[in-house]
């Protein structure tokens, strides 16, 4: 099982906790979920069982996680909100729709689920579909015709015509994900840089997590070799992450020592995993460290 990913994307004045994780090779599947204020906002699942009928290989999974996670946070960033809530309709509508839909045609099932349309949240144009659909009906009518020799070229410049067409309209969308991606990447490469210039963060009292217990966390915000400057007014979340339950978020700041003070209660929890993850902002600058919550 390979570790996920927990990242916070703000838009508009609105703080969406996007959680993406690996559900493991008995259930080969890859689950990123939207969360605002602890309810879930959208979904989006991705099955891996081709990586596994040719032979798993941790590395492709962990890519393949990697970028779904970005995609989810790139589509936040750029505002796409309401298509990710449609996207997780129609997931669901597509599940419950699946036993149905198999005594029907087979032929048009599968230009239903457009796997390269879901792969992508930032890509959801629904021209693909409707450039399908007359491409073969005008072969048939051609077809059918009494062979006139000057019918035949007329109509075939037209049909590239329209592939050319829609493949500028591809093309001109992904100059657009590429770049939300770029900002992405940035972003964690200032945030890494931003620790690395010396904001330091730090529990006073290491100790072991457990499921089922309650805990007050001293959390220290410094500056400078080792920390040794105390940052007031320091900016501190602390969120309980889980893979069995909603995560918990506490922001709150330091006082003029540079400690920020948080009481939580940690889940108990039998399956899964789960973790702290406490986030510092300072002058432009974050931290971050986590630590493991073991089973209760």
């Amino acid at each position: 099982m390979i570790t996920g990913f927990n990242t916070d994307v703000e838009y508009e004045g609105t703080v969406y906790h996007v959680q993406t994780e690996d559900k493991g090779l008995d259930s080969p599947l890859i689950l990123s979920l939207v969360y605002v204020g602890g309810a879930i906002l959208a979904s989006k699942r991705s099955r891996y069982d081709d990586l596994i009928a040719k032979g798993f290989e941790e590395r492709e999974l962990a890519e393949r996680l990697n970028r779904q996670h970005k995609l989810i946070c790139a589509a936040i960033r750029a505002g796409r909100i309401e298509d990710l809530k449609r996207m997780s309709q129609r997931e669901g509508s597509a599940a419950a729709a699946a036993p149905a839909a198999s005594p029907v045609n087979v032929a048009p099932k599968p230009a239903k689920p457009a796997p390269v349309e879901e792969a992508d949240p930032l890509e959801i144009p629904p021209a693909q579909p409707a450039v399908k659909a007359p491409v073969p009906e005008k072969k048939v009518e051609k077809r059918s015709a009494p062979k006139p020799v000057a019918a035949t070229p007329a109509p075939t410049p037209t049909q590239p015509e329209a592939k050319v067409k829609k493949v500028a309209q591809k093309s001109s969308a992904k100059p657009n994900v590429r770049a939300i991606l770029q900002d992405v990447v940035a972003d964690f490469a200032r945030a890494e840089a931003a620790s690395e210039a010396g904001l330091h963060l730090s529990l006073l009292d290491e100790k072991e997590f457990r499921g089922g217990t309650t805990v007050i966390l001293n959390i220290r915000v410094g500056r400078g070799s080792n920390g040794k400057e105390a940052i007031s007014g320091a900016d501190v979340t602390v969120k309980v992450l889980g893979s069995t339950f909603r995560p918990l978020i506490f922001p709150t700041h330091t006082g003029p020592d540079g400690i920020a003070q948080v009481r939580t209660v940690l889940l108990h929890f039998k399956t899964g995993r789960a973790a702290l993850l406490v986030r510092a902002i300072a002058d432009g600058y974050e931290a971050e460290l986590r630590r493991i919550i073991h089973q209760g």
